[in-house]
């Protein structure tokens, strides 16, 4: 029975054998990764629209940009296809704010012609009074009335006119920030320039010059001397840090013109800037007066010297701004910017009445600590010559509040007087010329 069953099992398997045979050799061999077999619609692939394609590779359709004639010249969209029409008419590139201003380095060198005034109506050092008579009748022994004049020898508060001063800035571009303004630091200088102006005075009459009452003190100076004279010089220089914030200009602007052709120009804008910083400001001056014959006893004259020297040394922080008119070619501006200055004064002075026979003399040297201040403002207009290079004119203001200028230090106490007086102002008024560059 067994081998029975053995015998019939293996007759099933013989004729179930070339069926399974058969049925592998119409199938490819096939891995794990493989895609199914793509789908047939009939033998074809149907785009949109109902058109059909071969069973060749698809390529794109190819759009044209070259200028010419559309049938549909508006065909498309600004977020789909590009704008044929758009394509046609490229625009013209005239300006851009971003050629301005531009690059990691700047540097800027200008020319100043400053006017110089400490006081309005100046000091008075020395004078002389002539009386006499102004007839009241051509015919002699007419009438008179008695007249007065005076010789004065002053020192002039807004003398000698113009003088030549430098300024240097040398500033750096840090980073740009979300709100399109620059940010930068810089160094600048401002000096160089040396205000001088001098006078003289000789008697008339045999009484000799006077020294004013307020200067005297009722004590022995210069008065009855036959000649005086002076000279005065005053110097400023001042050297800054800042850190500088400035608006840039607005994005560019397209602009159409008659002939149908759009422009890109860059946008009139009118900008903001802030500062803050540190100043050092040195102001000095030295003024020598002089007196000839001076009489110090009933027979004999001799000369008279009074020497002042004073230095203001200030240092302190300030804080600015700036509002520009900016366009692609110009730009016009105005610039402010000052604070509170410490300041540390030295005087030295000296004054001898006589030389042999001394009359009169003393000896000043004294420091004190003030509280000053230094503004300066500017209105400035800008040519750009190039992209990166700039020519520029200005108006200029300087003025500085709370020092020690030399005249008012004049008086005659004798042994010399410490007390230092510190309630001067000095104003600089003018034009500048310059360029500026960017790298």
């Amino acid at each position: 029975m067994k081998n029975f069953s053995a015998l019939l099992v293996l007759v099933l398997l013989a004729l179930a054998g070339p069926g399974a045979v058969a049925q592998e050799s119409l199938l490819e061999p096939s891995g794990a990764g493989d895609l199914p077999p793509a789908a047939e619609l009939g033998g074809e692939s149907m785009l949109p629209g109902g058109e059909a394609s071969s069973n060749d590779d698809l390529e794109p359709i190819a759009e044209s940009i070259a200028p010419g004639p559309s049938e549909y010249p508006l065909e498309g969209s600004i977020i789909g296809e590009p704008m044929r029409l758009l394509q046609g008419c490229p625009p013209y590139f005239e300006s851009s704010g971003t050629w301005l201003e531009r690059g990691f380095w700047y540097a800027e060198m200008d020319f100043l012609l400053l006017n110089r005034g400490w006081d309005r109506k100046g000091l008075l050092i020395g004078f002389e009074t002539i009386t006499g008579n102004v007839p009241t009748s051509p015919i002699p022994p007419g009438g008179g009335f008695p007249v007065v004049g005076t010789n004065e020898l002053r020192i002039r508060g807004e003398r000698p006119g113009a003088e030549g001063v430098g300024r240097l800035t040398l500033g750096r571009f840090l980073f740009r920030d979300s709100s399109n303004r620059d940010h930068s630091t810089e160094l600048s200088w401002t000096g160089g320039g040396e205000w001088s102006q001098s006078g003289s005075l000789d008697a008339a009459t045999g009484p000799g010059l006077e020294i004013p009452v307020y200067i005297e003190r009722v004590n022995a100076s210069f008065s009855g001397a036959r000649a005086m004279n002076f000279s005065y010089d005053s110097e400023m220089n001042t050297a800054e840090w800042n850190y500088v914030v400035k608006q840039r200009m607005k994005r560019d602007q397209m602009v159409m013109e008659p002939s149908g052709q759009w422009v890109r120009k860059a946008t009139p804008t009118k900008t903001f800037g802030f500062l803050s910083g540190l100043r050092y400001a040195n102001h000095r001056e030295l003024l020598n007066f002089n007196a000839t014959d001076v009489q110090v006893s009933q027979i004999l004259r001799e000369d008279g010297t009074y020497f002042v020297h004073t230095e203001n040394n200030m240092l302190g922080g300030q804080l600015g701004a700036s509002w520009t008119h900016e366009t692609s070619r110009w730009s016009l501006g105005v610039n402010v910017k000052g604070g509170p200055m410490w300041n540390r004064i030295d005087l030295n002075s000296r004054f001898q009445v006589g030389e042999t026979t001394i009359l009169n003399s003393g000896v000043t040297n004294a420091e004190e600590d003030d509280l000053s201040f230094f503004g300066e403002a500017q209105l400035q207009g800008k040519w750009h010559l190039r992209p990166n290079v700039s020519i520029r004119a200005g108006l200029d203001l300087i003025f500085i509040d709370s020092i020690a200028v030399a005249p008012f230090q004049l008086n005659f106490i004798p042994g010399g007087f410490e007390q230092i007086a510190a309630s001067a102002d000095s104003v600089y008024m003018g034009t500048s010329f310059g360029i500026e560059s960017y790298w």
